[in-house]
């Protein structure tokens, strides 16, 4: 009877340790997330320029998605969309565009910080972020 205990036991533990194995989490995404065109870091009033930004990876992401941040939002360089956004896919070109409206003399050091985030979400909860920022003065 013991060896029946053993061999229950030892056929109980081979199948937990393989239950683990089969249910190992799937290897996180390779992502490359490259800044194509970005912003001068002088443009004049009426000027408008797009930063251009190549999402790649190994697997397929749910979404990927481009955003402006602005720490003095709506001074100096505005956002003329709010970002751009794709579905599922492996490759993404992303592009937010901007339009200078009015100087930075008056804002500290002369400039205005901008900056465009990009998102990249994978299932299982995995996210790739990536933070582009840029100075850009408005004489």
């Amino acid at each position: 009877m013991s060896k029946r205990v053993f061999s229950f036991l030892g056929l109980t533990v081979l199948m937990v340790l393989m239950t683990g194995l089969l249910t190992a989490a799937a290897p996180a995404p390779m992502t490359s997330i490259k800044l194509m065109q970005g912003l001068p870091s002088v443009m004049n009033v009426g000027d408008t320029y797009t930063v251009v930004v190549q999402v790649k990876s190994d697997q397929k992401f749910m979404s990927a998605q481009a955003m402006p941040d602005f720490q003095y939002a709506g001074k100096g360089v505005v956002a003329i969309q709010g970002g751009d956004r794709v579905g599922q896919n492996t490759n993404a070109t992303l592009q937010v565009t901007f339009n200078a409206k009015g100087s930075t003399a008056k804002m500290p050091g002369g400039f205005v910080p901008v900056a465009v985030v990009v998102g990249v979400r994978y299932g299982g909860g995995n996210v790739v972020v990536e933070r582009y920022e840029f100075n850009v003065t408005v004489p």
